[in-house]
């Protein structure tokens, strides 16, 4: 027996590969455990996106970075500017209800720049994650204005459906927690099953920097599952973004 059994039967049952893609973010912060995340991803020749802080890359950082983008899978992207939050009340938020459209778009270029300036243009992908995946529609515009064309945060966020900007969310955050308890390992593998079965692509949310040896072992299961199974598709961010007008038009003419 598997923790991961209920997934492999999802997908046993369906007659399409299932579209899966992975997120890791947060890189500047818990870096100590991020090459061991990566080294379990390049073991099984799967693809990961990682969401960068552009204020919090050092030297060694980038190197290390750039070393395993020109190996290939690696992918890196923008995630915000410094991780701080701006909101004096509620939900926390780096580019939230407080900050104008100046603001926002001042601090995606200086990002963007950050970002450029340690790794060039040919290795960042034109993509933006906001800090705790929460932003507004003035983020949108901004990160448009700065040449960002994908936006990903969770599916629970309300999607702003802004001309030109593919959003491509989140469906499973490794860390989930229902009422501020975690869920279990069977009940992620519950919930990946029940996504499996709805047939669109999985984006699954990792943390690096709270990723200890145990949550490292599930994530190995589940790469594995991943390279191994004719039924799953390991995508990128930017793949599911140009697969997204398609499916949208597929489903839309199906109902």
């Amino acid at each position: 027996m598997s923790w991961l059994d209920p997934v492999r039967r999802a997908l046993g049952e369906r007659s399409e590969p299932t579209v899966v893609f992975f997120r890791d973010d947060d890189a500047g912060r818990g870096d100590v455990r991020l090459g061991a995340m990566l080294d379990r991803f390049e073991a099984h020749h799967v693809g990961v996106d990682i969401a960068v802080i552009p204020a919090l890359v050092r030297g060694p950082l980038a190197a290390a970075l750039r070393e395993r983008i020109e190996i290939g899978g690696i992918r890196i992207h923008q995630h915000g500017l410094l991780h701080v939050n701006h909101e004096q009340e509620g939900r926390k938020h780096e580019f939230g209800p407080s900050r104008n459209l100046a603001q926002q778009s001042a601090d995606v270029a200086t990002g963007r720049n950050l970002l450029l300036g340690w790794f060039g243009e040919e290795m960042v992908e034109p993509v933006f994650t906001p800090p705790w995946n929460r932003c507004t529609a003035d983020t949108g515009t901004a990160i448009r204005a700065n040449g960002l064309h994908v936006l990903s945060r969770n599916t629970t966020a309300p999607r702003l459906d802004q001309p030109g900007l593919v959003e491509v969310p989140i469906t499973i955050d490794w860390f989930g927690h229902r009422r501020g308890v975690r869920w279990t390992p069977d009940e992620l593998a519950e919930r990946i099953a029940e996504q499996v079965r709805g047939g669109e692509p999985i984006g699954v949310m990792l943390h690096h920097a709270v990723t200890n040896v145990d949550e490292l072992g599930r994530v190995d299961d589940l790469l594995a599952l991943c390279a191994t199974h004719s039924g799953v598709h390991v995508s990128s961010i930017i793949e599911v973004a140009n697969l997204r007008p398609h499916r949208a038009h597929h489903h839309g003419g199906a109902a």
